[in-house]
C-alpha cells in the first residue's frame, strides 16, 4: 500500500514539473529582426533544419524576418538594418557577417536574451532606451564579448580578428578571451586581439 502511494506521489510531481515546463517553454518565444533598410548585396545563410540538410542563402529585402540561427553577410558597398522590437537596432555595415546565434523573449518578464556573432566587418548597435533588468543582449568577435542594456557602440573587426569598439553613448561591458573585464564609457574606444591584448585608443 505504500509503494502503491508512492508511486502516485512521484507520477504527481512530475506531471507537476512537465506542466511547469511546457508552460515556461510557452513562455519563452522567438525575438525576430525585421530589415528596414538595405541597399546592395545582403544574404541570409539560413542552416540545415529538419527535412532539409543544406544551407540556405537568401537575398534579404526590406520586410524581411531574420531569425536566431540565421547568418547575415554583405557585400562590397552594401549595407542592412535590422529593428527588433523594444528599440534593439542594428546596422550591419560593407564586407560583414554577423551571426544571430541566439535570440528569445520571455513574455511574463518581457526580458530578452540574444548573442550576436560578429566574425568581420563592421556592426553599429543602437539601443534607444534601457533594457529590461533580467535582459541579455551581447555581441562576440574573435576578441571580446560586449555586453549592453542602453546604449550605442560601433564594432570593427579584422579579417585576423582584431576588433576597435568606439562608444557614442552609455557604457559597455566588456570582457576579453583571457577573461579580463573593462567598461568602456561614451567617448572611448578599445583595441583587442584574439590573443587576449587589450589597449585603450584616442
Amino acid at each position: 500500500m505504500r509503494l502503491g502511494s508512492l508511486v502516485l506521489l512521484l507520477g504527481l510531481v512530475a506531471l507537476t514539473l512537465l506542466i511547469l515546463g511546457s508552460i515556461e517553454t510557452l513562455r519563452i518565444v522567438p525575438f525576430v529582426a525585421k530589415v528596414t533598410e538595405l541597399r546592395g548585396d545582403v544574404v541570409a545563410i539560413i542552416p540545415p533544419k529538419l527535412g532539409r540538410k543544406q544551407v540556405v542563402e537568401r537575398p534579404l529585402k526590406v520586410g524581411s524576418l531574420v531569425l536566431a540561427g540565421t547568418t547575415v553577410r554583405t557585400g562590397k558597398n552594401s549595407f542592412v538594418t535590422l529593428h527588433w522590437v523594444d528599440e534593439v537596432e542594428m546596422r550591419i555595415g560593407p564586407e560583414t557577417q554577423m551571426k544571430v546565434t541566439r535570440s528569445s523573449l520571455n513574455k511574463a518578464t518581457k526580458a530578452i536574451d540574444a548573442l550576436f556573432r560578429l566574425n568581420w566587418g563592421t556592426v553599429f548597435v543602437n539601443l534607444k532606451r534601457k533594457l529590461n533588468p533580467r535582459s541579455r543582449l551581447e555581441l562576440e568577435t574573435p576578441a571580446i564579448t560586449a555586453a549592453v542594456r542602453g546604449t550605442a557602440y560601433r564594432v570593427i573587426v579584422k579579417p585576423d580578428g582584431e576588433t576597435t569598439l568606439q562608444v557614442e553613448r552609455g557604457v559597455v561591458s566588456v570582457k576579453t578571451v583571457k577573461g579580463q573585464e573593462l567598461q568602456v564609457m561614451a567617448g572611448q574606444a578599445i583595441v583587442a586581439k584574439p590573443d587576449g591584448g587589450v589597449s585603450f585608443v584616442k
